[in-house]
């Protein structure tokens, strides 16, 4: 590894992770809603979308989804639409006598890890991004595969703190108040949340 190439590499996912966004933003609703496990169940869930992008901008595959616009198209309006219906539930079944001690866990599907994982899937531009940014770091001299792995890795271990501190400030926003409306005006605010990152999604340009 290139440790001048590596530390740029670093530095820069840095930037890019604490600029807020729809995953800072899903992170976030996660942990008012549900509490601080839910927040960072998302958070890994979107490193486990990055992983699955990172992965085929990693075997060239990137452009082929770059150039397919009915791919990019599909991709983004399923994910999208699933948050929206996820929001939507969310608004309409807020709860005023639950606390976050005594709601049910919630199914697979609609953990925070799924949210977060879905959520990284329907925004396909990851890709674009990946198979931008990554040729800038490769050092043509030396593996390939060493370089990409340890790019991956350094996405984790940099961007999982950043949005731990988000999902922190979930938390600590949702604790200002424990009474049953404070309650409902979380849920709410998650419902929002996820409506918005679903219709931010919906409204992204297409893969030019």
């Amino acid at each position: 590894m290139d440790l001048t190439l590596w530390a740029t590499f670093a530095v820069t996912m840095f930037v890019l992770s604490i600029t807020p966004g729809p995953a800072v933003l899903l992170v976030i609703s996660q942990a008012m809603s549900r509490g601080f496990r839910a927040g960072m169940g998302a958070a890994l869930g979107v490193q486990a979308g990055n992983a699955v992008y990172f992965f085929i901008s990693a075997a060239g595959l990137g452009a082929a989804l770059a150039t397919s616009p009915i791919a990019f198209n599909v991709i983004r309006y399923a994910g999208a639409t699933y948050l929206v219906y996820l929001g939507v539930r969310t608004l309409l079944s807020a709860r005023k006598s639950l606390s976050l001690e005594e709601r049910p866990k919630p199914a697979l599907w609609d953990s925070g890890f799924a949210q977060g994982c879905i959520k990284q899937l329907a925004n396909p531009k990851s890709i674009l991004s990946f198979g931008a940014l990554l040729p800038q770091f490769i050092h043509p001299g030396k593996s390939a595969v060493t370089q990409f792995a340890a790019y991956g890795l350094t996405c984790v271990v940099v961007e999982v703190p950043v949005l731990a501190v988000y999902a922190w400030l979930g938390v600590a926003g949702g604790r200002l108040s424990s009474s049953a409306q404070a309650i409902v005006w979380r849920e709410r605010l998650a419902g929002v949340a996820l409506v918005s990152v679903g219709a931010v999604l919906a409204t992204m340009n297409g893969a030019a």
